[in-house]
């Protein structure tokens, strides 16, 4: 009897411990993940491919033209947020369109990594307008309050090569990271595996396939599906325990180097 209720009790704490996959992936980002990528008719984002490699769902709200300024000052974010449940993930990717300073553009955000303002009147309305990584961390805090997990992801590279190196990335790759070091969160440095990868391939490749064939920065449905998997890549390599349950066949079959650490 002893033993019989030992083991059931055994049984029970294991299921405890066990956290459930998770029911959706949900992407706040710009064009670069945005399913329709610049909304050209040539080109796509990542989001709109991510979703054949987990089985999970992909609720995909990345909007081309979007800053983390503008996504959490237009309602862009509390639409997201307000379907956001518990054991859910929140991929979060900015960089493109935030630069510029306040002054400047209606999406640029104050220069600093802390809770720095800056007061400006836009169409007639003051806004106070904050550092990229405040609205970074409260994009975060919101995902960590409902009980899910949220991931922060540098942005993704234009494509520049230099002697046969890709460009270094702006500074909100930087404060990606530092965001996910402070919260404690998962970081997935998209910008490195994209680029460390593509110098593999060479920049006539890219060339050669057509992976930017408007702009520099919005790739074609093929470039689109090589950065999804540079993430399942990341997600691999970094063990993220979660995301790993939720590899499809396509997902546990993408197979690229782990990026060597610097550090």
């Amino acid at each position: 009897m002893k033993f019989e209720i030992t083991l059931l009790i055994s049984v029970c704490l294991v299921f405890q411990s066990f956290e459930a996959p998770p029911k959706t992936i949900f992407i706040a980002g710009d064009s670069t993940a945005d399913a329709n990528g610049g909304h050209n008719g040539q080109t796509e984002g990542w989001g709109k491919h991510l979703g054949q490699y987990v089985s999970c769902n992909v609720n995909n709200q990345a909007v081309s033209g979007q800053s983390s300024r503008t996504f959490w000052r237009d309602g862009g974010w509390a639409n997201l947020i307000k379907d956001v449940n518990a054991g859910d993930y929140v991929f979060i990717q900015f960089g493109h369109n935030d630069a510029g300073g306040p002054n400047a553009t209606p999406k640029g955000s104050v220069v600093g990594t802390g809770d720095e303002t800056v007061t400006v009147n836009v169409n007639g309305v003051d806004e106070v307008v904050h550092t990229f990584p405040w609205y970074i961390r409260q994009m975060a805090n919101q995902v960590l309050e409902k009980g899910a997990t949220p991931l922060v992801l540098s942005l993704t590279p234009n494509f520049s090569f230099v002697d046969g190196k890709v460009s270094e990335p702006n500074r909100f790759a930087g404060y990606m990271k530092l965001v996910s070091e402070e919260l404690n969160i998962p970081f997935i440095d998209h910008y490195s595996y994209i680029a460390r990868n593509w110098e593999v391939l060479g920049e006539q490749y890219i060339i050669d396939n057509n992976w930017f064939p408007t702009d520099k920065k919005h790739t074609s449905p093929e470039a689109a599906n090589f950065n999804a998997q540079m993430i399942i890549s990341a997600i691999k390599c970094q063990k993220i325990e979660d995301l790993l349950s939720v590899l499809n066949n396509n997902g546990n079959a993408v197979n690229y180097p782990c990026l060597v650490s610097t550090e």
